[in-house]
């Protein structure tokens, strides 16, 4: 990052910069939470998951705040207002996968357990592999990082097979067990919360090279 003749202009971006790559953390530990419940189910995990998704909320509007303060302080322009222009667009898809880890623990204390035949982890390697992509989406911005961001969207093309093979693997659990159609149900809800934060996480890593190149990429 180059220097202002302003100190204090520096400082006003690395506090951005800072508050963003430690939301995305908070995120990312969400996310974690959230997958691994799929596996071994956790009523009182999934309860702290859906509580701390207001903390999320919370730093996403300190960082409107503070880039809207920013803008109107220091007038910036060119790299630096694109700087802050996706500071605010990037907490905006954070606070949106925080929602989306939400929904999965909302739809674990839904099932309360999982059934004694239902032997699959897919959704799980399904979720480790996104929890994987979003970190390096989150690396990407966090070390200002092209060659990173450019690993995301060719993972997220695996990720989006892997989903395809979770949706067809429930769909034939649910007509070989009947008694298993509603746990299946919600495991298919789960999978698709997974596969959008995986888009979300690409999303994250083209703004990454936006900033970067001040080239917009083809979605």
């Amino acid at each position: 990052m180059k220097e202002h003749i302003v100190s204090t202009y520096d400082e006003d971006l690395s506090l951005l910069k800072s508050n963003l790559v430690e939301m995305g953390l908070n995120c990312e530990k969400q996310l974690f939470h959230a997958i691994n419940i799929t596996r071994i189910i956790n009523i009182a995990k999934a309860n702290e998951i859906i509580t701390n998704d207001d903390e999320i909320d919370a730093q996403e509007t300190k960082i409107r705040e503070l880039a809207t303060i920013t803008l109107s302080k220091r007038q910036p322009l060119a790299d630096d207002l694109r700087k802050i222009i996706i500071s605010l667009k990037i907490s905006s898809i954070l606070e949106r996968i925080g929602d989306h880890a939400s929904n999965i623990a909302g739809r674990i204390l839904h099932v309360k357990k999982a059934p004694e035949n239902y032997l699959t982890d897919s959704i799980y390697q399904l979720g480790q592999l996104v929890l994987k992509n979003f970190s390096k989406a989150l690396s990407s911005y966090d070390q200002e990082s092209q060659k990173i961001a450019q690993i995301v969207p060719a993972e997220d093309v695996t990720i989006n097979s892997v989903y395809e093979t979770c949706f067809r693997e429930h769909l034939h659990l649910m007509m070989e067990e009947p008694k298993i159609l509603g746990f299946c149900t919600q495991m298919l809800f789960i999978a698709k919360e997974l596969e959008r934060i995986g888009d979300l996480s690409k999303v994250i890593s083209k703004e990454v090279i936006y900033n970067l190149k001040g080239k917009l990429v083809k979605r």
